[in-house]
């Protein structure tokens, strides 16, 4: 069963894949503003708070459900794909959380970080964490 999985080795697989996804996004935003896409002030750090916290979260979580459900891993990754499906919804608003409205190509920037993120997260997460 998958419950032997050590909290510890959970959480430093969140931190390598929140690392990679980090750096795959920050590569990806250096791309995606040659094409034209406009990132607002401060979109740096939020591209690096937001690639590693939440997976690390998830790394947590993902512990959570391999020690207490019968079916954690499946349980992980089809919750996980659906929390990266809606997550889409947020770039394709006329209004970023400020109030302020979305840049130009604002969606092509943060769609592709978002599957990256979330690819990585999930891939990671259960690979590294044996």
């Amino acid at each position: 069963m998958e419950n032997k999985i050590k909290l510890l080795n959970t959480l430093k697989a969140g931190a390598i894949a929140g690392f990679i996804g980090m750096g795959l996004n920050h590569l990806w935003s250096l791309v995606a503003q040659q094409l034209g896409s406009v990132a607002p002030a401060g979109f740096m750090w939020a591209v690096t708070f937001s690639s590693v916290f939440p997976v690390l979260v998830g790394s947590l979580i993902y512990f959570a459900f391999v020690t207490f459900l019968k079916n954690g891993k499946l349980v992980f990754v089809a919750l996980s794909s659906l929390f990266v499906l809606f997550s889409l919804y947020g770039p394709l608003q006329p209004v970023l959380p400020d109030g302020s409205p979305t840049p130009d190509g604002f969606a092509l920037l943060t769609i592709p970080m978002h599957l990256i993120s979330g690819v990585v997260a999930i891939f990671g997460i259960i690979r590294w964490s044996k």
